[in-house]
């Protein structure tokens, strides 16, 4: 996913090979030089639900097959008024339906599906459980939501899958100029979109045309040459996906205490702007082989970065805020920082190979296209 803290200031060609030629992460020592360290051994990777082999792994990618925008039931919520527009979410496992009337005196319902919203045991202790068709589903109230009196939230997990659910989030807004009403059928009308579309979605039904652009891309898919760029001296600790378009391979040193990430994600956005670099995170508008991209590398003394952020297609429109964004970033870190290590600072991360690694990544998504 794009960083917040991606800021523009100014343009150029991407060619960020200028740095120092001091050691850094990823830029792997010569054969004859190299130490070769029993402690260098992989760690073992934790039993974690999103590592790379994680009963998620399995789900993550069924979901990267589907599209949630083929799963609207377009005749069902005819009687909310004619389709205004569709809209998929920053996600890429979204789609937002908005229907009404143009109306400036009419309202507009937004129905918003997610493939995959994070769900676990603990949320459902703090949701109102009820039964739809036979099967659990749970509505969730937040806390931070000013338009409560006329939304609803579901969420349905998917059977056997733990922490990701099927969720519905249900909007009526009022028209122009008027004042905000309460609906009291908000849930009722959720409840009645979800049994239509409910059992057809948790069955993940593959897409019906192929994946465009970004859509249906793993984004470690290439990962056996992601670890060969970065080289030896790391060794692969484990493998996270904290989303189905987002992952993270983490890698080791243990003879030097010093930890690498490779994060990888793919998401929809506006074509992004922002401010000015600040001391400890600098940002440039580039380019690379004609695509737009922002780059941002942070210099903190306790962990360094670069990152990249590559539009591979722009927006349809203004509106829809659909353009395709690849981000790739490297950062770096103390593997274990105790007390003693007060004084340490994270050595530098080389753009230059942060440039490599995007390639990658890129070819990857154009060569499943």
């Amino acid at each position: 996913m794009l960083g917040s803290t991606v800021v523009l200031s100014g343009c150029g060609a991407l060619d960020l090979g200028s740095q120092r030629k001091a050691e850094r992460p990823g830029d792997d020592p010569p054969a004859q030089t190299r130490e070769q360290s029993p402690s260098e051994e992989p760690l073992q990777p934790e039993n974690d639900p999103l590592a790379g082999d994680g009963p998620l792994f399995a789900h993550f990618k069924r979901v990267r097959a589907a599209d949630p925008c083929e799963l609207v039931p377009h005749s069902m919520v005819k009687k909310y008024g004619p389709e205004q527009l569709t809209v998929r979410g920053t996600g890429i496992t979204e789609c937002q339906y908005l229907t009404g009337y143009s109306d400036a005196a009419k309202s507009v319902y937004s129905f918003k599906i997610d493939l995959h919203a994070h769900f676990e045991q603990k949320d459902a202790e703090d949701a109102e459980q009820e039964e739809l068709d036979g099967r659990t589903i749970y509505r969730e109230e937040y806390s931070t939501d000013s338009a409560s009196h006329r939304s609803c939230h579901y969420k349905v997990p998917y059977e056997g899958v733990e922490g990701s659910a099927l969720a519905l989030d249900l909007l009526k807004t009022p028209p122009r100029g008027k004042e905000s009403q309460e609906w009291p059928q908000r849930c009722a009308a959720a409840k009645q979109y979800l049994g239509a579309v409910m059992d057809k979605i948790l069955k993940l039904p593959p897409r019906k045309g192929r994946a465009a652009g970004i859509m249906g891309k793993d984004p470690c898919a290439r990962k056996d040459d992601l670890l060969a760029a970065i080289g030896g001296s790391y060794k692969l600790v484990d493998v996270r996906y904290s989303g189905p378009y987002s992952c993270d391979l983490e890698l080791a040193n243990k003879a030097k205490n010093q930890k690498l990430t490779l994060s990888s994600g793919l998401a929809f956005h506006e074509r992004q702007t922002g401010g000015e670099s600040t001391a400890e995170v600098r940002n440039r508008r580039l380019t690379m082989n004609g695509l737009y991209v922002l780059n941002s590398r942070s210099d903190y003394k306790v962990s360094k970065s670069c990152q990249n952020s590559v539009e591979l297609r722009r927006a349809t429109n203004s509106r829809k805020n659909d353009a395709h964004y690849v981000t790739v970033g490297l950062s770096s870190g103390k593997l274990e920082l105790k007390d003693a290590d007060a004084g340490f600072e994270a050595p530098p991360v080389s753009c230059t190979l942060v440039i490599k690694l995007t390639r990658i990544v890129l070819d990857g998504v154009r060569s499943s296209s």
